[in-house]
């Protein structure tokens, strides 16, 4: 029987936490990223069994990768999509088996506007935005939407979050974040439009209060209605922290949304860019002080992600007031079973992200499919999922302790093999050493999160 949470080493961060009517068991999130898991356009086997598998290790909430309001406007080619009722089986058959493990799923609604680069035929995008302002990165340069184009978006996506409701998903997450569509509206430097959705402070929320307005009277008044937005976008027509905090500060005021999810950077320029999936060069929890600007100023939880990898850090963000619910999404990729470990107080045993982005985003990159180099059965669980007994016992000699002679001993031992690791050196780890050390708790505790101190 687990320990009482008044117990626990972490009461803060495995506390339940209700957003509207949904109460979530804990403050540990999967936030949405990439995984190319997809069958095609449509949620399947592999991308059930991912987040499953993450469900199953105790984390609280998930949140869905992005999926489409608008199949003409998309990032990429290989992008789920929630624009037709098509995609109501996949995401339902995702929230069973989310739901199951005692987990909530979330999924996050995602429009482009500048930043469509790709398309299904393979030729050039069609990329239409607020205003003709240009893509630095990808060398886009969208058309201005004309004001009927911009209220028939705004439905697309009340018409995707019914949908979403209709296959049994607890909530929606308006993806404002990293310089997309929502955004381009907010920001005077990408909105240059002069009639109503432009121009004055008022009128450039006007694209973000109509969609939420739009999909409460959609999707009814059960469903999570929140929003993920950049605290500062780091390019040099991205949005800045005080403009910020006084978007979220205003939407507050109209009780339009239910939560606040706070990242960092920008898909625009590439100064911005490497914001969007920190490396282990970069501070810890970049968010936390922009983040806790916001809660400052606002009535609903606030949520962050980058790089908070350590149940300690979450902790102290979540207790000091700075935040409500940590995204450890790298961490749920390098160990699915980081929440359960953490309130079986088996915090030796928790694989902890390294910031490498090997298995993850570099390899969405290259356009293959998310995994870890920590811990390979990540995307692969149909695959590598369940472990069976070896029928053959045998006395194997893994010669090199790097990460993969450790990973192959590793395996075989559990698979019941009697195994000998053979390495030259006078320490374990190869290449896996150059990584960051493994924190302790007095590195942890008083500022961890602060910058240069990781």
């Amino acid at each position: 029987m687990p320990k009482m949470v008044e117990q626990l080493r972490f009461p803060n961060l495995l506390s339940p936490i209700n957003v509207r009517k949904v109460q979530i068991r804990n403050r540990i999130l999967s936030s949405g990223h990439e995984t190319s898991l997809s069958d095609g356009r449509f949620i399947g086997d592999r991308l059930v069994a991912y987040h499953e598998a993450r469900a199953k290790g105790g984390a609280g909430l998930i949140i869905c990768e992005i999926g489409l309001v608008d199949e003409r406007a998309r990032p990429m080619a290989n992008v789920l999509t929630a624009a037709s009722d098509e995609c109501i089986a996949g995401y339902a058959r995702l929230a069973d088996a989310v739901h199951k493990h005692g987990c909530k799923l979330f999924a996050q609604l995602f429009h482009p506007g500048r930043d469509s680069w790709g398309s299904i035929h393979g030729g050039a995008p069609f990329a239409y935005a607020p205003s003709p302002a240009p893509n630095e990165r990808f060398h886009v340069i969208p058309r201005a939407m004309t004001n009927r184009m911009v209220k028939e978006v705004i439905s697309l996506y009340g018409d995707a979050a019914a949908r979403l409701q209709r296959a049994g998903v607890d909530g929606v997450e308006i993806v404002a974040s990293h310089g997309f569509l929502p955004a381009q509206f907010l920001n005077e430097r990408t909105n240059w439009r002069t009639d109503e959705f432009g121009g004055s402070f008022s009128n450039r929320l006007r694209f973000v209060r109509g969609v939420a307005l739009d999909m409460r009277r959609k999707a009814g008044e059960n469903l999570v209605i929140g929003m993920r937005i950049s605290g500062d976008e780091q390019a040099d027509d991205g949005l800045q922290p005080e403009e910020v905090v006084t978007i979220c500060a205003a939407l507050d005021e109209e009780k339009l949304l239910d939560y606040y999810h706070i990242v960092m950077g920008t898909m625009s320029q590439l100064r911005g860019s490497q914001s969007v999936v920190p490396p282990m060069d970069t501070s810890l929890a970049q968010p936390a002080e922009v983040a806790a600007s916001i809660k400052s100023r606002v009535s609903q939880p606030v949520l962050a992600a980058g790089r908070i990898n350590h149940a300690a850090l979450a902790e102290e963000l979540i207790a000091t007031g700075r935040l409500d619910m940590c995204a450890m999404t790298r961490s749920l990729i390098s160990d699915p079973e980081f929440p359960s470990k953490v309130l079986a107080d088996r915090l030796d045993e928790i694989r902890l992200c390294i910031g490498c982005n090997q298995g993850c985003i570099g390899r969405i990159q290259v356009r293959q499919t998310v995994t870890c180099i920590q811990f390979p059965e990540s995307g692969r669980e149909l695959e590598y999922g369940v472990r069976k007994p070896a029928m053959v016992i045998k006395n194997i000699a893994v010669v090199g302790g790097g990460p993969a002679g450790l990973k192959a001993a590793a395996v075989a031992a559990a698979r019941g093999h009697k195994v000998t690791l053979f390495e030259k050196s006078p320490k374990i780890g190869g290449g896996g050493r150059r990584a960051p050390p493994r924190p302790g708790p007095a590195r942890i505790w008083g500022g961890y999160y602060k910058k240069g101190s990781g």
